[in-house]
């Protein structure tokens, strides 16, 4: 039997880690799980929490660090609500009422956690997916300051206000690409062997919309079907091109800014997850 382990071994592996809402924590595991199996990422792209999980290890910080910083945090150290901001820009039609959070204690962290700043500093390819609001397109971020790449792809909408970087307003690239895997391998192609992606399901549209936001519940439906099949279209075109793609979905404990306490929980998901698919056969 070959295991996906073996697979892997002695392969330059890409790291392709999804969106999934506060799913960080679960990444931060999931690589920590590869890196205690000698499974060392070759390069990483990621979208929204996988991005933010992306940046910070491909800046040289380890996961098990990543993990013991997140799980220190508290609402309050990324918690910075623009009630008046918004409700005067929203007189002069501006972006803030786009999102709640300002963004600015996030990026702060962001700063103080990675080990470089920015992608020139980084030793491995790395890229981030953002959605451009300004151009109505996937965005592709391989260049600049890190922290503000990574804060873009982590506005989730209504959470965080949209983030003007390089002229342009961007939100959460999970909004458009799920998880980057056809992305990184047309950035970074040539000098990887194989894909391994870190899918987290979207809790979004589990239920059919009912009540008082079936709108809201109905459009989130809506989405996490667009994405899910803009993955599996992205893995029929690297098939098509001869790319070998390993994904790897887990179910992680539901983590929210009002229940971080369960991140210690989801990091222990992920290693596990991480463990348990090498372990399986390929």
């Amino acid at each position: 039997m070959t295991t996906l382990k073996a697979k892997l071994e002695g392969k330059r592996v890409g790291v392709v880690l999804s969106a999934g809402f506060f799913g960080f924590f679960g990444h931060a595991g999931f690589v920590d799980g590869l890196l205690q199996n000698g499974i060392v990422p070759s390069a990483w792209s990621g979208t929204s929490a996988g991005g933010m999980i992306a940046g910070l290890c491909a800046a040289g910080l380890a996961p098990s660090k990543v993990a013991e910083l997140l799980v220190a945090r508290k609402k309050e150290h990324f918690w910075d609500p623009d009630y008046l901001g918004i409700a005067v820009d929203a007189l002069k039609k501006g972006h803030r009422p786009s999102g709640l959070l300002k963004g600015e204690r996030f990026v702060k962290l962001l700063r103080e956690f990675l080990p470089v700043q920015t992608f020139d500093e980084v030793r491995v390819p790395l890229l981030i997916l953002t959605t451009n609001l300004t151009t109505q397109s996937a965005h592709v971020i391989t260049s600049g300051e890190i922290a503000t790449a990574i804060h873009a792809t982590c506005a989730y909408p209504g959470l965080f206000q949209a983030v003007r970087r390089e002229g342009d307003l961007h939100w959460d690239g999970g909004i458009v690409d799920k998880a980057p895997a056809l992305a990184l391998q047309e950035f970074a192609g040539d000098k990887l062997d194989a894909l391994l992606v870190h899918y987290l399901p979207s809790r979004d549209g589990d239920k059919e919309p009912r009540g008082a936001f079936s709108y809201v519940s109905g459009m989130a439906s809506g989405m996490a079907a667009i994405r899910k099949d803009h993955f599996r279209l992205q893995l029929e075109v690297l098939k098509a091109r001869g790319v070998e793609v390993h994904v790897v979905t887990s179910e992680l404990p539901p983590v929210s800014p009002n229940e971080l306490h369960r991140g210690a929980d989801a990091v222990a998901a992920g290693r596990a997850s991480a463990i348990h698919a090498l372990n399986q056969r390929a």
